[in-house]
């Protein structure tokens, strides 16, 4: 008679489990929204008991910023992979990075609606604003950095390259808010368009225009 398998216990490390808890918690914000989410709501989703929520994380608000890393690193692996695949040319890599954060997944109601939602908790909760924050200038750093490479040559100082930069991140804030009221894919790309067109014109082309203060 053969003997009867036994079955093997998966053991996780403390950063699967913990990484496990953060993708539940992100599909509970994306059906039920942030002011709805508990504990209990993850550990049904996750499939594992409470203990495990409190035994890896010290409370909700860790819970909340470590999703909100997760969501934002999900943007950062799509727009770096894009950049990666685009040409040689500053204007076209720069394009690409504007675009990589309108894609379509990015896009989709769940994910704008877990976007929204935890920028409106950052307002409650002093250390999940302080990783927006982060997460915001890692973002524009990246973005300074591919002005600085379209400004080379051109005669374009870092007051220039500042002022494009302010002028970017202003405008991509305004398209996600446009997005959500009007789901109007012309305005989004009239929008980056328009993003180009100013980097060109003042860091590469310098016809002149508005001048930074």
């Amino acid at each position: 008679m053969a003997a009867k398998e036994r079955k093997t216990r998966v053991v996780r490390t403390t950063e699967e489990r913990r990484a496990e808890i953060v993708a539940a918690a992100l599909e509970c914000l994306q059906e039920v929204g942030y002011a709805r989410l508990t504990a209990r709501l993850i550990a049904e989703r996750s499939q594992i008991s409470l203990g495990h929520i409190t035994y890896h994380f010290r409370d909700m608000k860790e819970v909340l910023i470590e999703t909100y890393r997760h969501a934002s690193s999900l943007l950062l692996a799509a727009t770096l992979e894009d950049v990666d695949r685009s040409s040689p040319d500053p204007l076209e890599r720069l394009a690409a990075f504007l675009g990589a954060g309108f894609a379509p997944e990015f896009l989709k109601p769940d994910y704008l609606r877990v976007r929204i939602d935890l920028w409106s908790a950052a307002l409650a909760h002093e250390e999940l604003a302080q990783t927006e924050r982060a997460l915001y200038d890692r973002y524009r750093r990246s973005l300074a950095e591919m002005l600085d490479k379209l400004a080379e040559g051109s005669g374009a100082g870092q007051a220039e390259v500042g002022f494009v930069t302010d002028a970017i991140m202003a405008t991509l804030d305004g398209l996600w808010l446009d997005w959500v009221r009007r789901r109007d894919s012309t305005a989004v790309r009239n929008g980056l368009a328009a993003c180009v067109l100013l980097a060109r014109t003042v860091l590469s082309e310098r016809r002149g225009g508005p001048q930074p203060e």
